[in-house]
C-alpha cells in the first residue's frame, strides 16, 4: 500500500503505461494492421481515364516531409508556446470570472524524485500525449479503409498494365472499351511488389489526413493558448499558414497522380474530425474550473408562520 502511494511510483507508472499505450497503438497501425488486413481486389472499366495517368517516379512531397509536418512541426510549436506562456505569463482576467463563473484550469505540479518537474514540460507531455495519441487514430481509420476499399490509383494502368485470363492485353481490343474488368493479371515486368500493393490502396489519402489533424490541432492549440494583445494578430497569420500548408499537401497528392481529389477531401476530413475531437473532448485545453459562488437564500417565510427579512447585501465599488 505505501508503494501504491508513492508519488514518485504512481508518475512513473503513468509514464510506463503512456508509453506502453501510445506504442500498443502506432504497432497497430503501422505493423499489424497492415500485415493482417487484406485488400480488396477491385476491377476496373475500360477506358476510364482517371486510372490512366503516368505514373511520376520522383514527387516534391516525400515521407519525411510528412512526418517533420506531423511529429516534429507540432511537438517544437508546442514546446515554444508553453515556455512562451511561462516566461511571460497573461495576466488574471476578473471580468471574465465574474461574467462566467469559472476559470481555467490550473496545470498539474509534478514532484519525480524530489525534483520539482517545471510546468511546461508537463503541460507539453500531456498535449504531445494525446496529439501522438489521435495521429495513432489517424492512421488506424486510414489504413482499415484502405485494404476495405481497395481503390485504384490514378496510374494504375501504367504501372499494371493487366492482362486477362487468355494473356490478352484488357484494353487493347477496341471491343473492351466501356467493359468491366474484374479477372485479371499484372503484366508489368518493372513494378515492384510494394508499388503492386499500394496501387490499391488509394483512398483515403494518409498524407492528407495526417497534415489535416497535425494543422487543425495546432490551429485550435493556438486558439485556446494565444489569447492576449498583439499575440492575436500572429495567432492568425500562424493559423492561416497552417491551414495553407494543409491545403498545398492535398493538391501536390493530387497533381503528382498519387490520389483522387475524393482521396484527399476525405483524409482531410478524417484528419479534421480527430482533430476537433482529441482537442475538444479529450485534451485539456477548454477544461475549466467551476466557481462555488454564494448565494443569498431568500426565505419569504419559515416553517412557524413568520416573515423572515433578509438584510439587503452591501456592494463595495
Amino acid at each position: 500500500m505505501n508503494i501504491c502511494n508513492n508519488p514518485n511510483t504512481r508518475l512513473l507508472m503513468r509514464l510506463i503505461v503512456d508509453v506502453l499505450l501510445l506504442s500498443s497503438v502506432f504497432t497497430v497501425a503501422l505493423v499489424i494492421l497492415p500485415q493482417m488486413l487484406r485488400t480488396r481486389h477491385r476491377g476496373f472499366f475500360c477506358g476510364d481515364e482517371s486510372i490512366s495517368y503516368p505514373f511520376k517516379q520522383d514527387t516534391i512531397l516525400r515521407r519525411i516531409h510528412v512526418t517533420i509536418l506531423a511529429i516534429a512541426v507540432p511537438a517544437a510549436t508546442i514546446l515554444i508556446i508553453e515556455m512562451l506562456r511561462v516566461t511571460f505569463p497573461a495576466p488574471k482576467s476578473a471580468t471574465s470570472t465574474a461574467k462566467y463563473g469559472h476559470v481555467p484550469k490550473p496545470p498539474q505540479r509534478y514532484v519525480f524524485v524530489g525534483l520539482r518537474i517545471p510546468t511546461f514540460v508537463s503541460e507539453c507531455y500531456n498535449l504531445m500525449g494525446v496529439y501522438l495519441f489521435g495521429l495513432a487514430l489517424v492512421l488506424i481509420a486510414c489504413s482499415c479503409t484502405k485494404h476495405f476499399t481497395g481503390r485504384l490509383v490514378p496510374y494504375f494502368m501504367d504501372v499494371c498494365q493487366p492482362l486477362l485470363p487468355n494473356n490478352v492485353t484488357a484494353c487493347t481490343d477496341p471491343s473492351h472499351f466501356g467493359r468491366f474488368i474484374e479477372f485479371y493479371t499484372c503484366s508489368s515486368l518493372t513494378a515492384t511488389p510494394k508499388l503492386l500493393d499500394s496501387m490499391r490502396h488509394s483512398f483515403p489519402s494518409v498524407h492528407s489526413a495526417a497534415t489535416a489533424y497535425a494543422m487543425i490541432f495546432l490551429a485550435i492549440y493556438m486558439q485556446a493558448r494565444l489569447k492576449t494583445g498583439w499575440i492575436k494578430l500572429w495567432r492568425c497569420l500562424l493559423q492561416f499558414g497552417g491551414v495553407v500548408v494543409a491545403l498545398l499537401v492535398a493538391l501536390e497528392r493530387v497533381g503528382s497522380y498519387r490520389h483522387h481529389w475524393s482521396d484527399v477531401a476525405m483524409g482531410a476530413g478524417i484528419g479534421c474530425l480527430l482533430a476537433f475531437f482529441m482537442t475538444i473532448y479529450v485534451s485539456p485545453l477548454f477544461r475549466q474550473v467551476p466557481i462555488k459562488v454564494r448565494r443569498i437564500r431568500d426565505d419569504s417565510s419559515n416553517i412557524y408562520g413568520y416573515y423572515t427579512v433578509m438584510p439587503k447585501p452591501t456592494y463595495f465599488v
